[in-house]
């Protein structure tokens, strides 16, 4: 006799089906069979049969009625077993004395057991091919049947975990015979059903990657981290990020494994051994800092680039390329080196150009301001409807040097590196570059940051770089700074938009001047227009709804219709928001266009007159720092 739990319930006798009767008889042989050899209190029964609804008068009298009708069927069909099961009755309850090796899920259990052994000592392909057997056991759902008339027990989950568990080690085993891609559709199945489970989403992850698929694998990490945050409030686990991180760097510790070779049969002569080509180079190794030895500073950034569901993009892996190769472009015009691109994630790095300038502020300024251009470029210089939503992290550390290395040899990136420019971007918000605390305390004398939400180690980058040896052409137009921030004062407190046209002559100090209050403004975001391709007044608005933003448009004399439309429609905006334009032209703008910008509310002039050559003053400046 067979009991058969793992699916619709079935008694076998000698491999035919045994009626079993109503489902009150099959759901107490099922509840007895989940707690083999255990005594099953009445008022457990008597709950699992009725659930939480008010059971009836005569439940007792049901119950026992079903147990004499199971013990008739055992009794009928116990001819041929050496030890027949029998259904007893106890001081509190029920029990179902039974050979374990009579029900499937015992066997379940124990083959579980040793294909666990198997994998533990190192024997994949044994442990795949018993682990195979045991989930073959599996007809569906335990207990499908009493499951589809509503019954719920615990006994129920434990069962379902435990066969979620055994296939969690069955891919583990199949991984590391190197056969991903022959469990890749049941692992997404797997996911799709069991998004919480980490294990299988870190398997998944693995499978995809070794399948040439690394935007998937990244996809299906961010998926998983953002059931478990929305859900449980919680973050993935350690092995699920480090797993993230390997995957950004193409660490080769997670590379398909080399499946087993046959055995030769014919032997042949000896021969000098085939020398085989080496591998190329990576450009970055995530390898484990070593206890000792020399260390050089690195600055990482992260780039994140995502199209959501209100892109106009028709092709979002066509844009990712567009994206990555921009990346590269900025990347690679400021000496730094993208080390890893997967979808929409891209890892760069930047280091000291010379042995000389290893440990200087210099590296991580080339990284915060190539983080700065490709704001500008991916965000701010792409038409309406087609810009992702961008989010950079740039965080500095340092790395060890290996022995026997140049300094321009490969870099090995720390693990730690890479978790806390993570991190960083975690807290990012479209647009912005977060920067922790030793990138900001390296850089801070050049850019102008604010402090990302509470944390005391987050920061984002605000205004553009500093060039502290810039001729001071500005330094004479105070009265005219004075008027601008009053102005972006009163934009800040009245939430009105409001235009600033800079005019005179050409040399006369215009583009300075809007260079000068870009640098100093404060508590607000500040926009460049590229009056070739001017962005939409939408998403400008957009922009200016998040917090007071200050819009440049210099040489606006140059400009075309669609250009000079898109600064009025500016100031034309149905809802109140702080947003000032300083826009700089030259006179000859009114040839053109008679009253530009006169017509506006909240619109003003400004017409800079010649100054005093400040040439002699820049040069006591260099001479000052020069001596000291």
């Amino acid at each position: 006799m067979q009991f058969l739990v793992l699916g619709p319930l079935r008694l076998l006798d000698d491999e035919k089906p045994v009626a079993l009767g109503g489902d009150r008889r099959r759901a107490t042989l099922g509840l007895l069979l989940l707690n083999a050899n255990r005594e099953v209190a009445t008022s457990k029964l008597l709950e699992g049969l009725w659930g939480t609804e008010e059971a009836p008068a005569t439940a007792r009298k049901i119950l026992q009625n079903a147990v004499r009708g199971l013990r008739v069927t055992l009794a009928e069909h116990a001819h041929g077993d050496s030890r027949p099961p029998a259904l007893l009755t106890c001081a509190h309850g029920y029990q179902l004395q039974v050979d374990p090796e009579q029900i499937d899920m015992f066997r379940f259990h124990r083959q579980a057991q040793a294909g666990r052994a198997e994998l533990a000592a190192g024997r994949p392909a044994e442990a795949a091919a018993t682990l195979r057997e045991v989930l073959a056991l599996w007809r569906g759902q335990a207990l499908a049947d009493l499951v589809e008339t509503g019954h719920s027990w615990t006994e129920l989950t434990a069962l379902q975990n435990a066969r979620l568990d055994v296939m969690e080690d069955y891919y583990e085993a199949e991984l590391a015979n190197g056969r991903h891609q022959a469990v890749l559709g049941e692992l997404e199945a797997m996911v799709e059903a069991e998004p919480l489970r980490e294990r299988a989403c870190q398997q998944l992850m693995l499978a995809l990657y070794r399948s040439g698929r690394q935007a998937d694998a990244l996809a299906a990490y961010r998926r998983v981290r953002v059931r478990l945050a929305e859900e449980l409030g919680l973050e993935p686990g350690r092995e699920l990020r480090l797993l993230q991180h390997a995957i950004l760097v193409h660490d080769p510790s997670i590379a398909a494994p080399a499946r087993p070779e046959r055995p030769a049969v014919l032997s042949v002569p000896a021969q000098e051994p085939r020398r085989r080509p080496r591998p190329p180079s990576r450009p970055v190794q995530w390898a484990p800092a070593p206890a000792v030895g020399a260390r050089t500073r690195v600055s990482a950034v992260l780039i994140r680039a995502d199209f959501g569901a209100g892109s106009r993009v028709a092709d979002v892996g066509e844009a990712l390329e567009r994206t990555a190769t921009t990346v590269r472009e900025e990347v690679e015009e400021l000496g730094g080196v993208v080390a890893g691109s997967t979808g929409s994630v891209t890892l760069a790095l930047f280091r000291a150009a010379q042995p000389q300038q290893d440990g200087t502020d210099e590296a991580a300024g080339r990284a915060v301001r190539a983080a700065m251009s490709l704001r500008q470029r991916i965000c701010f210089d792409a038409a309406d409807g087609e810009r992702p939503e961008l989010r950079v992290a740039v965080s500095t550390g340092e790395t060890p040097v290996r022995p026997r290395t140049t300094f321009l040899e490969p870099l090995p990136v720390d693990g730690a590196l890479l978790a806390d420019c993570e991190t960083l971007l975690r807290f990012a918000e479209d647009t912005e570059i977060v920067v922790g605390d030793r990138t900001r305390l390296l850089t801070g004398a050049a850019v102008r940051y604010a402090r990302a939400g509470d944390a005391p180690t987050r920061w984002t980058a605000e205004g553009r770089l500093l060039d502290p040896f810039a001729p001071p052409e500005a330094c004479d137009r105070e009265p005219e700074l004075g008027v601008l921030n009053s102005l972006l004062e009163r934009v800040r407190r009245r939430a009105r938009p409001h235009l600033v046209l800079v005019l005179g002559a050409p040399g006369i100090g215009k583009s300075p001047l809007l260079a000068e209050f870009e640098r100093r403004v404060g508590n607000a975001a500040t926009l460049r227009l590229d009056l070739d391709r001017p962005t939409s007044a939408q998403t400008v608005a957009e922009l200016a709804r998040q917090g007071p933003l200050v819009v440049f448009a210099d040489d606006l004399h140059r400009a075309g219709n669609a250009a000079l439309m898109m600064v009025e429609d500016l100031l034309d905006q149905p809802e109140p928001m702080p947003l000032l334009v300083v826009a700089a032209a030259r006179p000859e703008l009114f040839r053109r266009r008679p009253g530009w910008g006169a017509g506006g509310r909240h619109a003003s002039r400004m017409t800079l007159e010649p100054l005093v050559d400040a040439a002699h003053e820049h040069a006591m400046r260099r001479l000052c720092h020069a001596a000291g």
